[in-house]
C-alpha cells in the first residue's frame, strides 16, 4: 500500500469512528473550543453536529464561519492514537435541507433505534425560534498526524492530506 493510500484510509477511519470532534471558533475577544459529537457526509466532506443556537461557538459561527478543529482517538492498534486537524467553512442547516439532515443524523449517530427514539429531538428545536441548529464544517483542508516522522526523530508534525479523495470515500 503506498504512503499516500495509508494516509487515506487513516483519515477515513478517523472521520468514520471518532463521533467526536474539537471545533475552535473565533469572536472579538478571542478563540473558543467546544467538543461535538458529528457525523461525516461525503461529496463534500462534511462534518454534522447540532448545537444550541445561544451556545458560544454557534454564535461564532454566525459573525465568522472559518473554523478549526482537531478528531484524536485513542486506544488503536499499531501507534495506538491518531489525529486530524481541519480547516473548514460552518454553517447551519436551513430550509428544504433540514428535515432530511436530522433524520441522517439520527440514524448514523444512533443505529439502535430505541437508543435513537430517546435522543431524538423534534424538528420544532431545530427551525425558526427553536433552540437548537444542525451545522455543517465542510472541510477546506485536512492534516494527519505524521507518525511516520515521529518514530524517526519524535517530533510531532503534520502532513496534508489531498481532500478529494476523502470527499468521495
Amino acid at each position: 500500500m503506498s504512503n499516500s493510500q495509508k494516509l487515506l484510509e487513516r483519515s477515513n477511519s478517523l472521520i468514520e469512528n471518532a463521533r467526536f470532534m474539537t471545533l475552535a471558533t473565533q469572536d472579538p475577544e478571542g478563540a473558543w473550543a467546544s467538543t461535538v459529537n458529528y457525523v461525516p457526509l461525503r461529496e463534500p466532506l462534511r462534518l454534522l453536529w447540532y448545537s444550541l443556537r445561544k451556545a458560544r461557538h454557534s454564535q461564532n459561527i454566525h459573525a465568522r464561519p472559518m473554523v478549526s478543529g482537531s478528531i484524536f482517538m485513542t486506544g488503536l492498534p499499531g501507534f495506538g492514537l491518531d489525529g486530524a486537524q481541519f480547516t473548514g467553512m460552518a454553517s447551519p442547516v436551513t430550509g428544504d435541507d433540514l428535515e432530511e439532515v436530522a433524520e441522517f443524523y439520527y440514524h448514523r449517530n444512533f443505529p439502535d433505534e430505541e437508543t435513537r427514539r430517546n435522543w431524538r429531538l423534534p424538528l420544532t428545536e431545530f427551525e425558526g425560534d427553536g433552540a437548537r441548529r444542525f451545522y455543517f464544517v465542510e472541510i477546506r483542508s485536512w492534516w494527519l498526524l505524521d507518525i511516520d516522522q515521529w518514530l524517526v526523530d519524535m517530533n510531532d508534525q503534520r502532513i496534508a492530506v489531498p481532500l478529494a479523495p476523502l470527499a468521495r470515500a
